[in-house]
């Protein structure tokens, strides 16, 4: 075998791994337009203005609704532009049953809560067209230090649809430290 014909077999080969991942040809995902936070609005602000280092903070993102005609299966959330000094990665996806769901901010006391337990985040979320999905992210922050106020600029969330990855930021406020107007 030719290194111009191994080279063209590698390149197949690449092609087909991230084709079948579901990602763009470049390997990104595409960027999103399915979901929206479930109604309550574009923009959330939502914190604590008091916080202690190496305490837990969660956040809630948006409760999702798919907009679109086509299933989608929700892979993941995170925080979108968290600052450098917040640990963050801990994420669940917690079934609300249908209930009313603000977007809150809790501190780490409320992981231990029997909902917070029943985590679905291990596999993926599917939201039908049109639906509002009953399953809410919640992403833990970790402030490093008692310096670490800051914002994020909402959530990230990652989803499949139709073979595809898409990456959506839903807006949202989310604060540890004073308050600003």
């Amino acid at each position: 075998m030719t290194a111009r014909v191994r080279s063209r077999l590698v390149a197949a080969g690449a092609a087909a791994v991230l084709l079948g991942a579901g990602s763009t040809a470049s390997g990104a995902a595409a960027g999103g337009r399915a979901l929206e936070g479930g109604g309550e609005g574009p923009l959330y602000t939502m914190g604590f203005e008091t916080f202690a280092a190496g305490k837990g903070y969660w956040f809630t993102c948006p409760r999702l609704t798919n907009r679109s005609s086509e299933p989608v299966e929700v892979l993941g959330a995170e925080l979108a532009g968290p600052p450098a000094q917040w640990r963050t990665g801990e994420v669940r996806a917690v079934d609300w049953g249908g209930e009313s769901v603000g977007m809150g901010a809790y501190d780490e006391d409320f992981a231990t809560t029997p909902v917070m337990r029943e985590d679905h985040s291990g596999r993926p979320v599917r939201i039908g067209p049109g639906e509002l999905s009953t399953v809410t992210y919640l992403v833990r922050v970790e402030p490093r230090s008692k310096s670490a106020a800051g914002r994020a600029a909402g959530c990230r969330i990652t989803y499949r649809s139709a073979h595809r990855v898409y990456v959506e930021e839903l807006g949202a406020d989310f604060f540890l430290g004073p308050m600003r107007g």
